[in-house]
């Protein structure tokens, strides 16, 4: 969920209106090895994060297959994957890798295999002291579930820039690595909107952000449509996809409902309702081409309504959440004024002050008349 301080960071879209160093970024060629004993499961797993449910298709990538006697000769690798074969326990060469790994900066993760077929899962813990510091994933190759619970977040982990360009490469982390460009995008557009509908309500600024924001929230989720063609393995030329995607965003739901609804929001309705549909209206549009991508087919009408209907409830408890953490305007402080300290007669014998025309202290009579003024 998008943080208050993440307002600076939407500025960046604008700079994005050049789609081609997004297209060049998820082109970028990614390579990874797989590492691990004979019959550990490497061309398992290799053709698992190849597969496209949906073409039917394996996409072909650059990755490097290699037993234990070659893994020092790795060249340059983005990834490296660690096979162990979890019914064994004996991991003394992996070990000695992993090592050699860490001491040149290598991106390592651990992945156990074939958890399935561990009787008793409680035996693994006494393996674990070599991957200290490590990213370490549990399952099994041969199930997409176990792969999308525990390997599928490690390696997105550790290649946080690259995420386009290894869901363009491997199927399979394109649903997860599309579900997060979407949140991310619904987030940034709801974070944007309660910045401005904060400074809507505060007359001395004096800015018409209502009609901005429907460029700029329009902006944002065109971006997201074609980071989504990308990251979903579509042409790098948008204009390849532009009927079909815009079929898609076009059933049932239309932009400019959201830009009549933005417009005259503030201060009539309150800032919750204006956030929510921001993030509705740019969730819905990711669903929509996502669900596209699933089954071929559009989103109905009726689909599309209840698409949006999920996403505005989602919309108002992130709404209600950026309120709550908002920074509260201060009314600047003033420095108070000090009064100014009472003058008098000090007395030298008990260093108490007097009236200014005492003649003797009256604490202990001493004779004040050669006194300065204190």
């Amino acid at each position: 969920m998008a943080a208050w301080s993440d307002l600076g960071n939407i500025w960046k879209t604008f700079k994005e209106l050049d789609t081609r160093p997004l297209a060049e970024e998820a082109e970028r060629p990614i390579v990874l090895a797989f590492v691990g004993a004979d019959s550990v499961g490497k061309s398992t797993l290799i053709a698992a994060l190849r597969h496209d449910k949906r073409s039917r298709e394996k996409v072909i990538s650059p990755t490097i297959e290699a037993d234990l006697d070659a893994a020092l000769r790795l060249g340059l690798v983005d990834l490296v994957v660690l096979m162990l074969d979890a019914t064994r326990d004996d991991f003394t060469a992996e070990a000695d890798l992993y090592r050699e790994w860490k001491s040149a900066g290598r991106n390592v993760i651990v992945f156990y295999n074939k958890m399935d077929a561990v009787a008793d899962t409680s035996q693994i813990n006494s393996t674990l002291m070599p991957w200290s510091g490590a990213r370490i994933a549990f399952g099994s190759a041969l199930d997409y579930d176990s792969l999308a619970m525990q390997f599928i977040p490690r390696a997105l982990e550790a290649l946080p820039e690259r995420h386009a360009a290894l869901a363009r490469r491997y199927p399979i982390f394109r649903l997860p690595v599309a579900h997060k460009l979407i949140a991310e995008t619904s987030s940034a557009n709801a974070t944007y909107s309660i910045g401005t509908g904060i400074a809507e309500i505060v007359p001395a600024l004096n800015i018409p952000f209502n009609v901005a924001d429907t460029i700029v929230l329009t902006k944002n989720q065109a971006l997201m449509v074609y980071k989504l063609g990308l990251v979903l393995g579509l042409s790098t030329d948008w204009r390849d996809h532009a009927a079909e995607l815009g079929g898609v965003v076009g059933a049932g739901f239309m932009w400019r409902q959201l830009a009549r609804q933005l417009i005259g929001l503030i201060p009539a309705w309150g800032i919750i309702p204006k956030v929510a549909i921001a993030y509705a209206g740019t969730y819905a549009v990711g669903e929509a081409i996502l669900r596209w991508y699933q089954t071929g087919h559009k989103v109905s009408g009726q689909g599309m309504k209840e698409i949006y209907a999920d996403a505005l409830a989602r919309g108002k408890q992130v709404a209600q959440s950026l309120i709550a953490r908002a920074p509260r305007p201060a009314l600047p402080s003033r420095p108070r004024l000090a009064l100014p300290k009472p003058r008098g007669k000090m007395c030298p014998n008990c260093g108490k002050k007097n009236a200014r025309d005492a003649v003797y202290c009256a604490y202990c009579s001493t004779k004040l008349d050669a006194i300065a003024n204190g």
